[in-house]
Parts: structure tokens; sequence; C-alpha cells
């Protein structure tokens, strides 16, 4: 994605939803993107924004970067999703560090505790090689 581009894309995210920060992830983010990748953007934001009005932003992104956009509200994806995103993401612009980090401390801790909890599920998978009961 050229530089001209993300200013556009961050201007009209900054504009329109108001992000505390904003990742870009995937492909893009690992520099292995091609022709036909789209464009993996997520954001956290203090307002809440319905998914009709983040598919239609993300339309109006698809059409400045000329391929598929998807836009991930933070504050509305798994805890698993969230901590994939901001381990692997590349943080495209950050309006307030201090709640970035809190955000991320945050994540990171309910995806510790996550793994925990399911611990146990996993040991009984691994043991009895069945996922399902019969």
């Amino acid at each position: 994605m050229s530089e001209l581009i993300c200013k556009k894309i961050i201007n009209t995210l900054v504009t329109e939803l108001e992000p505390v920060f904003v990742i870009l992830f995937g492909s893009a983010a690992k520099g292995i993107a091609n022709q036909n990748s789209d464009l993996d953007i997520a954001f956290f934001s203090n307002k809440s924004f319905t998914p009709y009005d983040l598919f239609i932003l993300s339309q109006q992104l698809a059409d400045y970067a000329e391929r598929d956009v998807d836009l991930i509200d933070l504050s509305r994806s798994s805890t698993v999703f969230q901590a994939q995103i901001i381990t692997t993401g590349k943080t495209i612009y950050c309006a307030d560090e201090a709640a970035k980090r809190a955000f991320e401390m945050k994540t990171l801790k309910m995806y510790a505790k996550l793994n925990e909890e399911r611990q146990v599920i996993l040991d009984k998978i691994f043991e009895s090689g069945i996922i399902y009961e019969k």
C-alpha cells in the first residue's frame, strides 16, 4: 500500500470513527500482500458503530485502495482475534498510546486466562482422542 493511500485511509478513519488506534494486520502488515490481497484494518474507538456503518466505510476505503478492505471493530471482536491482531499487526495510527497499551494489556491478560481455562478441555481431548461425546 502506498504512503498516499495509507494517509488517505487513516484520515478517513480518523474523521469517521475517531479511533484511539488503528492496526494494519494480515498479509499487508507482514509485507507479503499481492495484487489479489485484501487490506485487513482493525480499530478501537470509544464510539459505537453499526455493522452497516462499517460496511459502507469499508467500501469507501476499498475505493481508495483499489482492493477489498476488511474493517474490524476490536471492541466487538473475540479475545482470540484481538490477541492475534495486536501481536501480529502494525499500528498505523495512535491518538493515545497509554489507552492503546491498556487495551493490549487487558486483551493479553484475558487471552492468557482463556488459555488457562480451556487447557483442561484440551487435555481431555488429547487424552481421549475425541472432541465430541458419542
